[in-house]
Parts: C-alpha cells; sequence; structure tokens
C-alpha cells in the first residue's frame, strides 16, 4: 500500500478531483448574450448582434449573424457578418458599439466603434449587400 493511512489517501483523491473539476471549466463553451436584433421591412431576414463571451483563453467579442426571420440563436453560433473585440479594452463591448439599421430589403447598414478590432467582415450574404460604417 502505497499510503499508511486511508484518510491520506482519500485526502489525497479529494483533492486532485477538486483540481480536475476545477480547471475543466477553463475550456467550456462561451455563452451568448443577444444585444439587439433587427429586421428588414418585410420582416424575411433579421440581423443580430451578440455578445459571446470569453473564456480563459479568449476575450469577450461581438458578432453580427444575419439570417431568415424565424432563425433562433443557440450557444453554438458564430457571427457569419462581423465579428470584433474590444482590442484589449480599446472600446466598449454593449448594446451601441454596433448599430445595424436596413437602408432596404437587400441592404444591411452596420455602424460601428473604430476602435473595435475586427476579425470577420463580410460584403455580401444570401443576397444581402452589408455596408460598413465606422464612427
Amino acid at each position: 500500500m502505497l499510503f499508511k493511512y486511508k484518510s491520506a489517501k482519500h485526502f489525497i483523491m479529494l483533492f486532485f478531483a477538486f483540481c480536475f473539476i476545477s480547471c475543466a471549466t477553463v475550456f467550456e463553451d462561451s455563452s451568448l448574450t443577444l444585444l439587439k436584433e433587427a429586421y428588414n421591412h418585410k420582416k424575411t431576414k433579421k440581423a443580430m448582434v451578440f455578445m459571446n463571451d470569453g473564456n480563459a483563453t479568449t476575450d469577450n467579442s461581438l458578432h453580427v449573424i444575419l439570417e431568415n426571420a424565424d432563425f433562433e440563436l443557440t450557444e453554438a453560433e458564430s457571427g457569419n457578418v462581423f465579428i470584433v473585440d474590444s482590442d484589449h479594452n480599446s472600446a466598449k463591448l454593449d448594446s451601441n458599439a454596433i448599430n445595424l439599421t436596413w437602408l432596404s430589403e437587400k441592404t444591411l447598414e452596420i455602424s460601428f466603434d473604430s476602435k473595435l478590432r475586427t476579425f470577420k467582415k463580410v460584403d455580401e450574404i444570401d443576397g444581402v449587400k452589408i455596408v460598413y460604417k465606422e464612427r
């Protein structure tokens, strides 16, 4: 027997179990928070801004997704149009950082804080033209 006392063996097992469980949350999926959504005039398409909460290895980020009007956001989503972060806290990540305006049925304007760091910026998706405006 490696340990002389049974209680020491139990203590060590509990210690390693606690360490494993507490470290397991480092790599878990981030949660999403819907900040705003905007429908085109005929309500056939909608654009949504959501925040993807970071974890130990990634920072919080803002995503814009453009889908059909009946689309429901799930925890597995990622922005298919626009993805940004705060660029090391240079900009504030909140509902005012990105604004959505439908200029027509097939044109969406995304205005955003120029201090945001851009990772994805798509000009057209599913027949909808995306126009960007820095402020």
